[in-house]
């Protein structure tokens, strides 16, 4: 009796699989910057940027208007922030 022919199964349920992680993984990317989820990650991802040179890092004492020279802001403090920021710029035009 000889064996039954090998099929490529195995590679394509990976490949489907591997596909629709991909298609979940873009779709929560979207939905998180739709809702404004994925603000403090933006946030985190600038500060880095922006001081990155910075001479005495990001816990150092830096010079006034330099910033805080805390590092960035707690998630949390981030989103109080963002919610103070909100209830005092209101925009009170059509568009």
């Amino acid at each position: 009796m000889t064996p039954p022919p090998s099929t490529p199964q195995p590679a394509v349920r990976v490949s489907a699989r591997r596909r629709i992680r991909q298609v979940l993984r873009r779709a929560r990317t979207l939905w998180r910057d739709m809702t404004g989820e994925s603000a403090y990650d933006r946030y985190l991802e600038r500060y880095a940027r922006e001081h990155a040179q910075c001479p005495h890092g990001h816990e150092g004492v830096h010079d006034p208007g330099h910033g805080s020279g805390h590092g960035p802001m707690s998630e949390r403090e981030f989103w109080r922030a963002r919610a103070k920021q909100a209830e005092t710029e209101i925009n009170a035009s059509c568009c």
